[in-house]
C-alpha cells in the first residue's frame, strides 16, 4: 500500500468516524453543540431531506446465512458548500432537520478551515457521550451474565 493509498484510507476512515456519531447523536444534542459555534456557512441544499426505506438484513450467528430482518426508516439529504465541498447526511428514522444538519457538519469536517473547531465542539463530545452510553449498556448486560459452567448442580 502506498502512502497516498494510506493517507486516503485514513480519511475514508475519519470520515466513516464522524457520519456514525452525526447519525447516532440525538438532534438536541447536536443542535446545542452546533449553535454554541455561531457558523453561517453559505451553502446550497442540493438534496432536500427526503424519507425511505432500506431494508435490515441479518446473519444467523453473525456469520451464516443472510435472511431479511424487516424494514427501517432513513433520512438523507446533501449540500454543497460555496467552494464546492460536498456533504451528506444520512441516519435512521424521519428526521429530515437532523439529516441536513449533518449533511452541512460533513461537508465542513472536510473543509479544513471547521474541521479542528467541529472536531473539538462537536464530534468529540458527541463521540465520547456516545462511548459512555455503550459501556454503560455493556455494563448492565455483563451484570446479568451467567455463567452455566460454574453452576453447582444438586445432588440427586
Amino acid at each position: 500500500m502506498t502512502t497516498q493509498q494510506s493517507t486516503q484510507a485514513a480519511g475514508v476512515a475519519a470520515r466513516q468516524h464522524w457520519m456514525a456519531v452525526l447519525a447516532k447523536a440525538s438532534y438536541q444534542d447536536l443542535s446545542s453543540r452546533w449553535q454554541q459555534l455561531k457558523l453561517d456557512p453559505e451553502c446550497e441544499i442540493i438534496r432536500q431531506p427526503e424519507i425511505g426505506l432500506a431494508k435490515l438484513q441479518g446473519r444467523v450467528g453473525g456469520k451464516g446465512e443472510r435472511f431479511n430482518l424487516g424494514d427501517t426508516t432513513i433520512t438523507r439529504a446533501a449540500v454543497r458548500l460555496s467552494d464546492g465541498t460536498l456533504g451528506y447526511g444520512y441516519l435512521r428514522g424521519r428526521a429530515k432537520q437532523h439529516a441536513l444538519l449533518s449533511a452541512l457538519i460533513d461537508a465542513l469536517m472536510q473543509n479544513g478551515e471547521h474541521a479542528p473547531s467541529l472536531h473539538e465542539a462537536v464530534i468529540q463530545p458527541l463521540a465520547d457521550k456516545q462511548q459512555a452510553e455503550q459501556a454503560k449498556t455493556a455494563a448492565q448486560a455483563a451484570e446479568s451474565k451467567v455463567d452455566f459452567f460454574t453452576v453447582v448442580r444438586g445432588e440427586d
